[in-house]
């Protein structure tokens, strides 16, 4: 007989996975390196500069965990403010370490589990996600405009920088134009339902029309009062500064000295490649390609690989496996689905 596992604890499988495969990949590229020279850098690591990073991390989480509790509230759902800090830290640590995916399938999960639909949470989370990319995207154009005047590319991979820059201007863009531009969004939205209909044969239009009126609503909320949109975005903020402050931390750690520029460049860099990427976290194209752009702007490769999986572990891999607690107590903790919930 197949041993069967409680649900619960599938749902940990994807964490679980990521965190083992961090540890492989971690483990494979440093004894690839100079094994001796990687366990220098490790081996002479400021604990000091580390349990500040840690500390940071905390920040940052808590930072974006209280702005999508702020979000929920404008968009109108109304739980007590710890059960929306608790499903926001959770989800947060998954966004960072398993994909946007699972953390938002967490967030819709746990908010149907106390009642609230999920066409209602969905509204919320995507906004609050759109608001958080909004505020990395910031980070970009200087770290690429610094890349470019201190470090000639070939005009191959300039002109192909560039376009990926525009590329993610643009997508902002129309991204922007669907989520504040009613008539644009409703006619999107009829015919994502007409095609739902066409395709699939299912028939979508209730739930639709439930995540438009609250993502309305919370539009609206946000409009009549811009000190709730201010205060969101200044959490917002906080958490990507502290975030960048968590990388330039690691490479106190270590005794690497950088550039303000050189820090910023390879975190945006590597942020964003490793989202582009859609591996789930970003696992392994987040490390290379930060490590590629601090070794490509004079740091040691060794160095820089080093404090790309620090970062990795300090800032995903330990709030991640913290979590983990956190995440069964918020499950076992929510009440039964009410069949209004779906």
């Amino acid at each position: 007989m197949a041993l069967r596992l409680p649900a619960s604890i599938k749902r940990l499988g994807g964490p679980v996975i990521a965190a083992g495969v961090v540890f492989g990949l971690a483990i494979y590229l440093v004894t690839a390196l100079d094994w001796h020279e990687a366990g220098r850098v490790l081996a002479d690591a400021s604990w000091g500069w580390i349990a500040a990073a840690l500390l940071l991390t905390a920040l940052s989480y808590s930072a974006e965990a209280y702005s999508y509790a702020l979000v929920n509230r404008w968009f109108g759902i109304d739980l007590p403010v710890r059960d929306l800090l608790e499903i926001g830290m959770v989800s947060s640590t998954m966004i960072a370490s398993v994909g946007g995916l699972a953390g938002h399938s967490v967030r819709i999960i746990l908010l149907a589990r106390r009642n609230v639909r999920r066409s209602e949470g969905v509204a919320p989370s995507l906004f609050h996600g759109y608001l958080q990319s909004l505020a990395f995207f910031l980070f970009i154009p200087g770290g690429l405009t610094y890349l470019l005047l201190t470090h000639p590319l070939e005009t191959r991979v300039a002109v192909a920088v560039g376009a990926a820059t525009a590329v993610l201007g643009i997508a902002f863009a129309i991204t922007a134009v669907v989520f504040l531009y009613g008539p644009v969004r409703t006619r999107l939205l009829a015919l994502f339902v007409a095609a739902a209909q066409r395709i699939v044969r299912i028939d979508i239009s209730s739930s639709i029309n439930s995540y438009e009126e609250t993502l309305g609503r919370g539009l609206e909320s946000l409009g009549e009062k811009p000190f709730g949109m201010a205060l969101t975005i200044a959490w917002i903020l906080a958490d990507r500064l502290a975030q960048l402050a968590v990388l330039w931390f690691c490479l106190e750690a270590l005794g690497i000295q950088g550039e303000v520029g050189v820090v910023v460049t390879g975190f945006a860099i590597g942020i964003a490649v490793g989202v582009m990427s859609m591996i789930p976290g970003g696992i392994g194209v987040q490390e290379g390609s930060m490590a590629g752009t601090y070794h490509l702007l004079g740091m040691p490769l060794e160095e820089a690989v080093v404090v790309a999986f620090l970062f990795r572990v300090l800032f995903q891999l330990v709030p991640l496996t913290l979590s983990m607690s956190l995440y069964w107590r918020v499950l076992r903790g929510t009440p039964p689905v009410r069949p209004e919930s779906a």
